[in-house]
């Protein structure tokens, strides 16, 4: 092979070689650059999401204020006035009377019902202790109504308290305790309600039991709201389980 052909062959790699790095770095650049706007997107979306979040949360905040100082001051107005009625005027019809307190009983309870929809309003997580305060406090509330009952709550040692639940989940467990505690001093016999928090396995059990004769009426009317409660706990991927025997306890379980 003469001289000039090899010096054909040996340009030809050179050239080749000088091409194909030339290929890689405007490659890699172009990858770069892909790399980059991926980043990017993924950044503006991200701090997308959190202006609407913040937007959100600012929303929720100001109808809780609006809510609060609206209905709340006038559930507060009614209440005022039928204690006013009942305690200035010598009012001898009985049946008057217990209306009047039924009226009274009726708005308390709505007006602290109101109070947990603007709490819930106001997070956009809710944590096992704010479960606690916000159950504790509403055991604190029936005492006042039921001085002859025992209203017991407690959070097992196994229970991970930094576990954090979204506001609707949050909310609705603590909805279906609360209605779960109502049912067992409306329609039951009872002299204790408790409430526990447990761990088992991977899941956590919330359960409130009594001590009520679990009559068969009792039974037939909880049955009845057992199954809206049972439909808002499986609406968070959770299951609801409810135990009634003659002359024995009642037990809701609720599995999340």
């Amino acid at each position: 092979m003469s001289w000039q052909q090899n010096y054909q062959v040996y340009g030809g790699l050179c050239l080749f070689v000088i091409l194909s790095v030339i290929a890689y770095l405007i490659y890699s650049q172009y990858q770069l650059k892909h790399h980059q706007s991926q980043k990017e997107k993924e950044l503006k979306e991200a701090l997308s999401k959190i202006e609407i979040q913040n937007k959100q949360q600012e929303q929720r905040l100001k109808i809780s204020k609006d809510l609060h100082h609206t209905i709340g001051a006038q559930f507060t107005s009614i209440i005022s006035s039928l204690d006013h009625l009942k305690y200035a005027y010598a009012i001898k019809d009985e049946r008057l009377k217990e209306k009047l307190n039924t009226i009274s009983s009726f708005t308390s309870q709505a007006s602290y019902e109101l109070r947990d929809a603007i709490w819930a309003m106001t997070k956009t997580e809710i944590t096992i202790l704010d479960l606690r305060a916000r159950i504790l406090n509403y055991l604190d509330f029936l005492k006042l109504k039921h001085t002859n009952i025992q209203l017991l709550f407690k959070v097992s040692t196994d229970v991970d308290t930094s576990i954090n639940f979204s506001m609707l989940k949050g909310f609705t467990i603590y909805n279906v305790i609360q209605e779960s505690i109502q049912h067992s001093l409306t329609y039951e016999e009872v002299s204790m309600v408790k409430v526990t928090v447990r761990t088992m396995v991977s899941n956590m059990v919330f359960k409130i039991s009594n001590n009520g004769t679990g009559s068969s009426t009792s039974t037939k009317i909880i049955g009845n709201g057992h199954n809206a409660m049972e439909k808002r706990i499986q609406s968070i991927g959770g299951e609801l389980e409810f135990t009634s025997l003659e002359n024995a306890s009642n037990e809701i379980i609720i599995t999340i």
